[in-house]
């Protein structure tokens, strides 16, 4: 006959039993440490290939704003926009008005570094000749904006023509009418999308004289056409050829 078990005795012995649920609980905390790990992975991929396409996009919508590149200018570099609001006033400004030695300075202080200072490789990307420095530092050179500006001080003293230009000739009309062309064609390459709206005056419709636009931070730019300004009152600096960047 079978020999009876000890009532008092336990039917499965602690020892086994500790050991048996301390090996369970083992297995379960560490399956719970890799399920943690693992979620911890995928979140932190998910997180980091969010940020990439978000800062792409940011990328690509920064890049639309500053309008594509297609021509090179090293003065990209500085390039930015703002809104800025132009009011078109010629009351207090230095810029209008008859002719005396405040508008005169305050035109040629603006133009001041029209021609300026490019480098070899930056007209190499241009892939246009210019004319050269004797010393071999680099070529002459102007940003549009400021021959732009230079056309609108020709057109401004036409408004007194007969205290700039008395002796005005057939081929100094020819040259004006240049300064022309090159403003119609650079608003017409421009295309300024500003919406201005009209107001009544006098009985007929006038566009306002004030608009908001998105313009170019012109500090920047006038500083950096600043930095490579060049004189070219000595001309003996300059070489008599006109040549492409080696």
């Amino acid at each position: 006959m079978a020999e009876l078990r000890d009532e008092n005795q336990p039917f499965i012995e602690k020892s086994k039993v500790d050991t048996e649920y301390s090996s369970e609980d083992q297995l379960i905390q560490n399956s719970s440490g890799k399920q943690t790990y693992s979620t911890l992975l995928i979140v932190a991929l998910l997180l980091l290939s969010n940020l990439y396409f978000i800062t792409k996009w940011r990328l690509a919508v920064d890049t639309a704003c500053i309008r594509p590149q297609l021509t090179f200018s090293p003065l990209r570099r500085v390039t930015s926009y703002e809104k800025k609001t132009l009011w078109r006033d010629i009351t207090h400004n230095p810029f209008t008005g008859p002719p005396r030695p405040a508008f005169d300075q305050a035109w040629h202080d603006l133009l001041s570094p029209m021609v300026i200072r490019v480098s070899n490789e930056e007209l190499k990307e241009i892939n246009k000749p210019s004319i050269a420095f004797v010393d071999g530092s680099g070529f002459i050179a102007e940003t549009a904006a400021y021959h732009e500006l230079h056309c609108v001080k020709r057109l401004r003293r036409h408004l007194y023509v007969d205290h700039y230009y008395p002796n005005m000739t057939e081929a100094d009309v020819d040259r004006e009418n240049r300064h022309v062309e090159y403003l119609r064609e650079a608003a017409m390459c421009r295309g300024d999308p500003t919406i201005v709206p009209f107001h009544w005056e006098e009985g007929k419709p006038f566009s306002s004289q004030e608009s908001d636009h998105e313009c170019i931070n012109w500090e920047a730019y006038a500083a950096w056409a600043n930095s490579r300004k060049v004189d070219t009152s000595d001309y003996s600096t300059l070489t008599r050829d006109v040549v492409y960047p080696i």
